[in-house]
């Protein structure tokens, strides 16, 4: 059986299913790359234990991703993270019952949410019992030289982003977004003519901020494909340890090539809205003026990559106040 994200399902979706289905009491995940939302949501079945090797993660981890990622297992003792030192970019999720295999998928879905539920971009396949011994000699040699995270020493680097045409202002290594104020669009998208709630929120991405952040914010498949497909989902570990599905939509032209306008919430717009504007002291849906920026000390957010598709968000206070366009 061959599982992907469509517009009905989602890899992640099928994950959670599968694992309340089956008699195990154990999920294990070896993927190259690990993002906290997949994380966070197979955690919550109840009953199971989560065991995750991050096979690339010392080719690639961040400091702030492995902080995040302590953070997750600090706060659940069923969940453990182990980094590999042999690098495998192997995607393989095995089901176990007092540690016998009972079910296993591999294929080309990382345990990120950008791999598990991107539509069309992955596939994850049965495997069939007979290749269960075989998987789990792979396995075994993978386990064999991994360690728990917490035995990881982060080697910190100073990279410096480079503006491609002017100054930008940075906080604490973070790019800073322009206002989130506008009458009928950003945190008041619902409040305009288009077909929203009025709790609808987004975060936009400017020409400006391509230009002079083009790591942050990636061109777009220049072939759309299936089209649903064009909208990449992301991690974003706000800076009070929220952990959300975003997703960077809408399109804009720039030298020819295409990027996103702006990012939203996974599935349901309203989750960014209702989000900041309880972080604000503002009820879900009310209208947001420049003055309520101005009481609660900022009106921007700090943005910073981390890992694969996975952003840390800052919207703490007190910080610069971007001024309107």
């Amino acid at each position: 059986m061959v599982f992907y994200t469509s517009k009905i399902t989602s890899l992640q979706q099928n994950l959670v299913q599968i694992t309340e289905g089956l008699d195990c009491d154990e999920l294990f995940v070896l993927s190259g790359y690990v993002g906290p939302g997949p994380l966070q949501n197979l955690s919550l079945v109840d009953g199971i234990r989560l065991n995750v090797i991050y096979g690339l993660a010392l080719e690639s981890i961040s400091q702030l991703l492995h902080e995040e990622l302590i953070r997750i297992v600090s706060k659940d003792k069923r969940t453990k993270i182990f980094y590999s030192t042999t690098p495998s970019h192997v995607k393989i999720y095995i089901w176990l019952k007092k540690g016998a295999p009972v079910y296993c998928l591999n294929g080309s879905a990382n345990f990120t949410s950008n791999g598990l539920l991107k539509p069309f971009r992955e596939v994850l396949s049965q495997v069939p019992s007979s290749q269960f011994k075989s998987i789990m000699e792979y396995v075994s040699l993978i386990q064999g030289t991994s360690f728990p995270i917490q035995e990881y020493e982060p080697k910190v680097k100073n990279t410096k982003m480079i503006a491609a045409e002017e100054e930008v202002q940075y906080n604490n290594g973070m790019y800073l977004t322009d206002s989130l104020f506008a009458a009928r669009s950003k945190i008041n998208w619902g409040h305009g003519n288009a077909h929203t709630n009025v709790r609808d929120a987004y975060i936009p991405i400017s020409t400006k901020d391509i230009k002079r952040a083009p790591n942050l914010f990636p061109a777009k498949t220049e072939n759309k494909g299936l089209g649903y497909a064009d909208n990449d989902p992301i991690d974003i570990v706000w800076d009070d340890g929220t952990i959300m599905t975003g997703i960077l939509e809408g399109t804009q032209s720039i030298a020819g090539e295409r990027f996103p306008n702006k990012i939203a919430t996974y599935k349901d717009k309203k989750i960014l809205g209702d989000y900041l504007r309880l972080r604000m002291g503002i009820d879900p849906g009310e209208f947001v003026t420049e003055l309520d920026f101005v009481k609660y000390g900022r009106n921007n957010i700090g943005i910073k990559l981390i890992g694969d598709a996975t952003y840390q968000f800052d919207f703490s206070k007190p910080s610069t106040v971007q001024p309107l366009p």
